[in-house]
């Protein structure tokens, strides 16, 4: 069995099928017996958990903390924003401290709330006038990308291709571990989000400081990509020179 490392964020929406699993970071780039490895790879399916209350929570702020914006209540978007972002981070501290509160379910609604809060408070504040439009094209840009990339990577690892299988989060289990660049990038991208939220708060709106803070998001951003993009190259080569589904089909015929 095949374990390839990349890295985190939307490709976890992507379950491997039972003959390949996929681990994801950007470290490791290459491909090893997964079978010394298996007992990391398990993933208790229990959803009454803490992690998956807070995961949960921090869906049902995302849509709250986009009201609050387009709404001109800053101020209130941005509490709500920093409690949603704690969520994020007591859920994966408590995951991984204490295995008995790992889930199968968590491993897929924890990216979900990630980008559904990114995503909805990036849209919320470019909308009012508060983040460039540039920075957005790269933030949501990057994530569509890797969205993509996550799709790519899944489809070639079929063992018979059907849309189903393409789109089943719950083939497989995965573990998720951001590399380096994934971490600092997703950082930086908070600040900037805060920094903007808080700019009408603080009268930041044309200080130069916020400026150069976006513009070095926006550089990390795209340096995040393009990372991504080697890693993508080097896995789906490692995988198969084309879909199983597709080789043994050709054999068929």
């Amino acid at each position: 069995m095949i374990s390839c490392r990349l890295q985190r964020p939307v490709l976890s929406l992507f379950q491997s099928t039972n003959k390949l699993k996929l681990r994801y970071k950007l470290k490791y780039l290459g491909c090893r017996n997964s079978s010394s490895n298996s007992d990391d790879l398990k993933v208790k399916d229990n959803i009454y958990t803490i992690p998956n209350a807070l995961s949960f929570s921090r869906i049902l702020l995302s849509p709250i903390v986009a009201y609050s914006v387009i709404n001109g209540q800053h101020s209130t978007a941005l509490v709500l924003f920093s409690v949603a972002g704690l969520t994020d981070f007591l859920d994966g501290q408590i995951a991984r401290r204490f295995p008995s509160q790992r889930s199968l379910l968590g491993s897929i609604i924890d990216p979900i709330g990630d980008k559904m809060l990114m995503g909805l408070t990036t849209a919320s504040v470019w909308y009012s006038g508060l983040m460039p439009s540039w920075l957005v094209f790269i933030i949501l840009g990057r994530d569509i990308i890797l969205l993509c990339g996550g799709l790519a990577v899944k489809y070639k690892s079929l063992d018979k291709f059907s849309i189903k299988e393409l789109f089943n989060i719950a083939d497989g289990t995965i573990e998720v571990k951001p590399g380096w660049h994934g971490k600092v990038n997703m950082c930086l991208q908070l600040g900037a989000v805060i920094g903007c939220l808080g700019a009408p708060i603080w009268s930041l709106q044309d200080s130069t400081y916020l400026q150069g803070y976006l513009a070095i998001t926006g550089v990390m951003g795209v340096y995040s990509l393009v990372q991504y993009i080697l890693t993508y190259k080097k896995v789906m080569g490692k995988i198969h020179s084309e879909p199983k589904w597709m080789e043994e089909s050709k054999k068929d015929s």
